[in-house]
């Protein structure tokens, strides 16, 4: 089971990035990176995005990623709870300093506000790593093996290039990913969770039951009688 404490907080306002690349770290909540200055780049279970001032990255609860870019740029990002669009990814807003003036007033403000304002951003060129998470987002029961051969790529290769961009091995994303769709939909509707896990490609029960505990820190049953459930709902959407 996973580590509460292995989860990172976000604390709503500006804050300026310091330092080199950040590991792939752990978010249990939603939230949201509106970029005032500088520039760098997130791996994340939406992909990688290399992002300025103006745009914005969206994360959904229990979201994982890592940084780069970050020792020369040294970024200002404003923080900010999820807006709860149900969105993930990289987006972008035409006034990011309207979104500073009404967090310093009241943070839910400049929520409210984002939620109206976001702008789609047209996905750019991609490179080998970033279409094999999109396509394990797509399909987490994708056979690696299979995708490595169609691409021309080793096993190896295939493995240690994706490490370099995401921080994790494709394995482990590939797992990560199935368990975080699970637990969205177990969280999200009443369907019996052995016909969950089974749409989710999962072995059987207790294989999803591991994985969801793994990643979330609770087993689905938990999720399900638990009265967090509520949020943890709210929290999926994001």
């Amino acid at each position: 089971m996973a580590d509460p404490r292995r989860f990172r907080d976000v604390r709503p306002g500006p804050e300026r990035i310091i330092g080199p690349k950040q590991a792939r770290h752990h978010h249990r909540a939603g939230y949201a990176n509106v970029v005032l200055a500088g520039h760098f780049s997130e791996a994340s279970f939406a992909g990688l995005m290399r992002a300025g001032p103006g745009d914005v990255l969206l994360h959904g609860a229990f979201d994982s990623h890592c940084n780069d870019g970050l020792r020369s740029s040294r970024p200002l990002i404003l923080r900010l709870p999820s807006c709860g669009v149900g969105l993930e990814g990289l987006h972008r807003v035409a006034d990011p300093e309207e979104l500073v003036r009404l967090a310093a007033r009241d943070p839910r403000d400049a929520v409210r506000r984002l939620g109206e304002v976001l702008q789609a951003v047209p996905s750019g060129g991609e490179d080998w790593p970033e279409r094999l998470a999109g396509d394990l987002n797509a399909d987490p029961s994708l056979p690696l093996r299979d995708w490595a051969q169609r691409t021309g790529l080793a096993a190896e290769t295939l493995s240690r290039g994706f490490r370099q961009v995401f921080g994790v091995s494709p394995k482990r994303f590939r797992m990560e990913t199935r368990a975080r769709q699970a637990w969205r939909e177990l969280v999200r509707s009443k369907r019996p969770l052995t016909e969950i896990a089974h749409d989710s490609g999962f072995a059987d029960l207790a294989h999803m039951s591991r994985s969801v505990a793994a990643l979330t820190g609770a087993p689905p049953r938990s999720w399900r009688s638990s009265l967090n459930s509520v949020q943890a709902t709210s929290d999926a959407l994001a």
